[in-house]
């Protein structure tokens, strides 16, 4: 009986533990000086998109090339930032083609939505009330990962 018990109060904790892994893992805000920092050192000039700040951000930085967008947004909560991932989602779904590949994650205090449709890689991931927006052709799509991997934290 006494292993009945015992077996039964293990399967019980690796539920819970597998629940508590399911759910995510908090992750931190991203940081804007890392965001100046990676994009500096690829010698991008960086755009203030609100000069003179806004209501509802601290932060809006922007590098556009001719193949690809970056926004970097440090919103003054995290409503703000869910709202604006939440636009930004379904402007990306609703700019799809015939076909496309994507990837959403929702967990903890991050999402993430991903897609790649019509020749367009397009990525944005909110973490807190910090937000990151990518467009980029997909012929850079490896390059603009790249990016993304050194930005977050």
């Amino acid at each position: 009986m006494k292993f009945i018990k015992g077996s039964a109060l293990i399967l019980v904790l690796i539920i819970i533990s597998l629940f508590a892994t399911a759910c995510g893992t908090p992750r931190e805000p991203m940081d804007v000086n890392v965001f100046r920092s990676v994009m500096e050192s690829e010698g991008y000039e960086i755009v203030d998109l609100i000069p003179g700040g806004a209501d509802y951000a601290y932060h809006d930085l922007g590098v556009i090339t001719d193949h690809y967008t970056f926004v970097f947004g440090e919103m003054k909560t995290i409503a703000y930032a869910t709202n604006a991932f939440n636009s930004m989602r379904r402007g990306i779904e609703d700019a799809q083609g015939s076909t496309r590949t994507y990837r959403s994650v929702s967990l903890a205090n991050h999402s993430l939505f991903e897609q790649t449709s019509g020749g367009v890689f397009s990525h944005v991931y909110r973490v807190d009330n910090t937000i990151l927006y990518v467009r980029a052709d997909s012929a850079y799509r490896d390059y603009v990962r790249e990016l993304i991997d050194r930005i977050l934290p």
